[in-house]
């Protein structure tokens, strides 16, 4: 018996055309290569980590990690308001790694590793190792990432913790069917660990955690489907919120101790702990008065030859979150990063109102927003490898990205209004004619094998321009620096020192030589001077020693003439220069060692 099957023109065109290909077949084995995590964790970092000088932001918080905050000139703001945490450990690995010119960064460097290699685990726990490794890829090179491991304050850090409170509740939910769970535990001991190091981050994660169990349907299931026929809504509902509040009493019970104790004993507490301690104002793009410009322009900033996987990976995410057909957990994952990037936008955009707050904790906020975004790029470059997203829009998506980065190049200060130079009408030209031959190719050559090459190269071009914006955008020592790091080795060549004295013509001397002076020496004891030093403002023993322990004091002179030293030189003291006269901040830098003292004195 034979059958007759009428296939009609139109079905027959359709199964001729040539089926999409993956991009990159080799992404199917991402699982061995995740050994190149390691690589990503600590090696763009070097860069960063080695090319870090000491600046104001990292005299200011240095002086409070060696107890010597009092030397602040203001020192009425509550520094011991801040959460912990990130101070105690950070004093611990300097009194261990020793005092060299790049360990006040590594914590930070090695925070930041962790945090990368944690957002690995996370992403290929809930999604793929391919999502995996390329979110992991995109995430090391970024250019928020890769600046604030200069930052000793260590933003990265708290971040670590809160990826680790999403793991626990997320795979808690997914995999135990009871309320509590060591999976949970480990969340909630996580989120107090944030809350000791990140304050208010803790609260900013379980927001989002949140407002992620709202509708308990969707949430991650990877039990039968049978179990969860026999499960109604309501208790899925109710379990998810009791788990939450669970996470919440374990995190507050690890990280609120402290609050409660602080708060106790500090006047304002909670409005500093959430701000700031009022440092050193150092913000990207802080005015006398905001406007939502300046916030538009740094996101695109921020996001560079990313913002068109950016934006129409959140178009696209969305839509698929308000559609859910299709691999369930894939959409759950989506409905997570989803709320995170909003959550992420409200908090970062929220701190700019703030004016005291310190610029560690706006880079944490930053950073907040920018790991979700980075998930969302990671998603729509995967889609775009599996040829799920259509050639116009990869078009589309390689010519936002790199239009973007003309506009910012070539805007005025903060505005998005670019400066119509040559430079910038020849990089619009040339973009122009790259789309005109990308189309050329497509169209001349076979449909299918023509797209495809295209596209390889527009997404293999965005990640090497993303890893070289990310590269020259890790700020280089300036002048100032180099000089002081010069100034430093010189004064590493004396031993023994017990005493220095500090001298300045009128101005405030800058904290990054008060805090050179405790970083080199230890707790010494420091005398800080205007104008003219007096012999009785020195404390010099008087007993014989070797050379070798000898006690030492040293006058460092900051736009401060030798006149200042006159009274000294007639009382009969030696002075020995230790380091070569340099210019620091517009000021003469030097520093003299005093050798003897008189008889008699």
């Amino acid at each position: 018996m034979s059958l007759l099957v009428i296939i009609s023109d139109q079905e027959l065109l359709q199964r001729s055309v040539e089926p999409a290909h993956d991009l990159f077949p080799v992404m199917r084995r991402a699982a061995v290569m995740s050994p190149l995590v390691i690589l990503l964790a600590l090696g763009p970092g070097l860069l960063a980590f080695h090319s870090y000088r000491i600046d104001e932001l990292s005299a200011w918080f240095g002086l409070e990690c060696l107890g010597k905050a009092h030397l602040i000139s203001d020192s009425s703001n509550a520094l011991i308001s801040q959460p912990p945490l990130v101070r105690w450990l950070c004093t611990g690995l300097l009194s261990i790694v020793g005092h060299w010119s790049s360990s006040l960064v590594l914590f930070s460097y090695f925070s930041t590793a962790c945090m990368l290699i944690v957002a690995y685990r996370l992403t290929r726990k809930v999604c793929n190792p391919r999502y995996a490794l390329v979110f992991c890829f995109l995430l090391a090179f970024h250019p928020v990432v890769l600046k604030q491991i200069q930052l000793i304050e260590s933003p990265a850090f708290p971040l670590l913790f809160a990826l680790l409170t999403i793991w626990g509740y997320i795979t808690h939910i997914r995999s135990e069917s009871g309320i509590v769970s060591y999976k949970l535990l480990c969340g909630g001991i996580s989120l107090g660990l944030c809350l000791l190091s990140g304050g208010a981050l803790a609260l900013g994660v379980l927001l989002m955690l949140s407002l992620y169990i709202v509708n308990p349907i969707d949430l991650p299931k990877s039990r039968s489907a049978a179990e969860q026929r026999k499960l109604p809504v309501l208790k899925q509902a109710v379990r998810a919120w009791k788990s939450i509040l669970i996470l919440g009493f374990t995190g507050f019970a690890v990280g609120g101790w402290w609050e409660l104790m602080a708060a106790s004993q500090i006047d304002g507490f909670w409005g500093k702990w959430f701000a700031g301690p009022g440092q050193p104002n150092i913000s990207l793009y802080w005015k006398s008065e905001f406007y939502p410009s300046y916030f538009v322009r740094d996101v695109i900033s921020s996001m560079g030859f990313l913002l068109g996987f950016a934006l129409f990976g959140l178009f696209h995410g969305v839509k698929r979150v308000l559609n859910p057909v299709g691999n369930q957990q894939e959409i759950a994952w989506l409905r997570l990063v989803v709320i995170w990037v909003f959550c992420g936008a409200f908090f970062w955009w929220g701190v700019q109102f703030l004016p005291q707050m310190e610029t560690s904790t706006r880079a944490m906020w930053k950073l907040f927003f920018i790991i979700p975004m980075m998930a969302i790029v990671a998603w729509e470059f995967q889609q775009i490898a599996l040829r799920r997203v259509s050639y116009p829009t990869v078009l589309a998506v390689f010519t936002v990205g790199v239009l973007s980065v003309i506009f910012i190049s070539a805007s005025q200060g903060d505005t998005l209004s670019p400066q119509i130079s040559a430079r910038f009408l020849r990089q619009l030209v040339t973009l122009g004619l790259s789309l005109v031959m990308v189309l050329w190719y497509s169209h001349r050559f076979k449909k299918e094998h023509g797209h495809r090459v295209v596209e390889m190269a527009l997404v293999i071009a965005l990640s090497s321009l993303h890893v070289v914006y990310g590269v020259y955008s890790i700020p280089k020592p300036n002048p100032a620096g180099e000089r002081l790091l010069q100034f430093e080795h010189q004064l590493r060549l004396t031993q023994n020192v017990t005493n220095c004295v500090l001298v300045s013509k009128t101005d405030e001397p800058p904290l990054e030589l008060t805090f050179l002076i405790f970083y080199l020496w230890g707790d010494i004891d420091f005398k800080q001077i205007q104008g003219t030093v007096l012999p009785q403002d020195l404390k010099l023993s008087t007993v014989d020693k070797t050379d070798s322990t000898k006690e030492k004091q040293v006058i460092i002179r900051w736009g401060a003439s030798p006149v200042s030293l006159r009274n000294l030189v007639n009382a009969g003291f030696s002075l020995k220069p230790v380091a070569s006269p340099d210019v620091y901040k517009q000021q003469e830098l030097q520093a003299d060692l005093i050798s003897k003292s008189p008889q008699g004195f």
